[in-house]
């Protein structure tokens, strides 16, 4: 029975991107009846350069402390789609780790194919779980992202937000005091920027108001400020020909007919063309900030800030994401070691630690006291992090990551000016395609 559904969760997430399922997973011990001690932990992760270095000596610091005797051997896996063939050979029968990075509609494969385990009875562990406090300090939206059906299939160490970066002293020429608060001010001031270069340009005969990055992340930010969704609020049904989602690409497209808005084409360009004071806005993850800080440093040192992206409502709505921790089915024993590292790794000493190092937001809240000197010595870290409450997240559905393709071949499409209606229906109907059959 489990050869034959893992056979099928396999064959349909390299067909489609897409598996699971309601089937009952296997059973799993009641993590109060095991014992530890001396276990070795595999964990796969995709960080690289300082992140990687400074993880490693978390990871070393654990090693060291903890008094079980856990070994846990962080191992660089790849980015996240080469994690993810990885998990998916290693279902067929290869070697999984303890514990890997994963995305939620990854995650819900990995469950699917009884590759993970429930973290739910480890967090409501007597001996190993959280207490009610503890529990409480977590940030509960980043906890319900990797929530299904009642299972937690994933652990949050940090999150990310897509924000607008913009050239406050260029807002400033442009007659603005303050980023735009709505889609139409966004616009003008785009179209403004493209006859107004900023004085400090390097380059004063390039002059360009926002850089598109053609990404699924950057359309979800866009729709789901003006009130849109991608799915229905069972995550059922994918809806693409809507409004909100005409609308943004509509406005992207009269904008770049204007000239105010191009196409980004080079990795990083958006960063280096902000830094250098020829572009007035980009959109993008708050990861980014640290990247942003060096840009302008390096160029001509002008005022710069971020916000939260336009909206059409009261109040913002910020696309909040990242990757989670999922547990590997292994041994009982693994199992537990390699959740008490990812305990560990989310006290609010190490948050405070692992913020400085890779910008993301901390899963705790109280890892905010420890930050205060970060927080002003980044002030636009705080800015973003007090957007948080306003969070919406992207949909969770298994067959995400093919849909996250075609949203992306759809903007190229809508860039390129192929007519919106037609190019949305095929779109919701691809994507409705990745779903799983009931």
């Amino acid at each position: 029975m489990k050869t034959a559904r893992l056979y099928w969760v396999i064959a349909w997430a390299w067909l489609v991107g897409a598996c699971g399922g309601t089937s009952a997973p296997l059973p799993q011990k009641n993590p109060d009846e095991v014992d530890p001690q001396g276990q070795t932990v595999v964990f796969w992760y995709q960080h690289t350069r300082e992140r990687e270095t400074a993880l490693q000596e978390m990871i070393s610091q654990f090693n060291q402390q903890n008094p079980h005797g856990i070994q846990v051997k962080g191992e660089y896996a790849g980015t996240y789609s080469h994690i993810y063939n990885k998990m998916l050979v290693g279902l067929q029968g290869g070697s999984l780790p303890q514990l890997v990075v994963a995305y939620q509609n990854q995650a819900q494969v990995y469950y699917s194919a009884d590759g993970l385990v429930d973290l739910g009875p480890y967090m409501n562990s007597a001996q190993w779980g959280l207490t009610p406090e503890v529990r409480a300090d977590y940030v509960e939206s980043f906890l319900e992202q990797d929530q299904m059906r009642g299972i937690q299939m994933a652990f949050p160490p940090n999150r990310s937000m897509e924000i607008l970066y913009y050239n406050a002293d260029w807002l400033r020429e442009l007659g603005s005091d303050h980023p735009p608060r709505n889609w139409e001010e966004f616009a003008r001031l785009c179209r403004q920027a493209k006859a107004q270069p900023f004085s400090k340009a390097v380059n004063q005969q390039r002059s360009v108001g926002y850089l598109l990055d053609v990404d699924a992340s950057r359309l979800a930010s866009m729709v789901f400020s003006r009130g849109g969704d991608f799915m229905n609020p069972a995550q059922t049904v994918y809806n693409f020909d809507q409004l909100e989602i005409r609308d943004v690409l509509q406005q992207l497209v009269e904008l770049e007919k204007d000239g105010a808005v191009e196409v980004l084409t080079e990795t990083n360009g958006d960063t280096k063309e902000f830094g250098s004071g020829q572009l007035l806005f980009t959109i993008g993850s708050s990861s980014g900030l640290p990247f942003y800080k060096k840009a302008v440093n390096a160029g001509p040192k002008f005022a710069w800030g971020v916000a939260a992206v336009p909206y059409a409502g009261d109040h913002p709505v910020v696309n909040v994401y990242g990757a989670s921790v999922a547990l590997c089915r292994t041994t009982a024993e693994q199992q537990l070691a390699a959740w008490l590292f990812l305990k560990w790794f989310t006290e609010p000493a190490q948050q405070a630690r692992w913020v400085r190092i890779s910008g993301y937001f901390p899963a705790r809240r109280s890892a905010a006291a420890d930050l205060q000197d970060y927080f002003a010595e980044n002030p636009n870290f705080q800015v973003a992090y007090a957007l948080l409450d306003y969070g919406k997240i992207e949909p969770t559905a298994p067959g995400y990551e093919t849909v996250r393709r075609l949203i992306q071949n759809t903007m190229v499409d809508a860039m390129e000016g192929v007519q919106l209606d037609p190019l949305l229906s095929r779109l919701t109907k691809a994507a409705n395609a990745t779903l799983e059959p009931e």
